[in-house]
């Protein structure tokens, strides 16, 4: 299943780091939320309460602000494999 094979991805990358057993690994991926976000969307926006941290399974997320006068700084790149979110919010 699809599904499967996303967890698959987060866990290979956890196991990078962790071990976790069977029952761990079950547990972990039963909080999990797919959530697809088309080109040019946002996933955060101004004012979202932020209360998750992001796996980039496919594709490239960044993270920026605009300054007083409207300029774009882009903070972070999250491409395949990494993580993402505002975490200054969600902190």
């Amino acid at each position: 299943m699809k599904g499967e094979s996303i967890h698959r991805n987060i866990l290979d990358h956890l196991e990078k780091i962790i071990s976790l057993s069977e029952s761990e690994q079950q547990e972990f991926t039963s909080i999990l939320e797919e959530i697809k976000i088309s080109k040019k969307n946002f996933l955060i926006q101004p004012g979202d309460l932020v209360n998750s941290e992001y796996y980039v399974v496919s594709g490239c997320l960044e993270a920026y602000y605009l300054d007083e006068s409207g300029d774009k700084h882009i903070i972070q790149f999250a491409l395949e494999d990494w993580w993402i979110s505002d975490f200054e919010a969600f902190f």
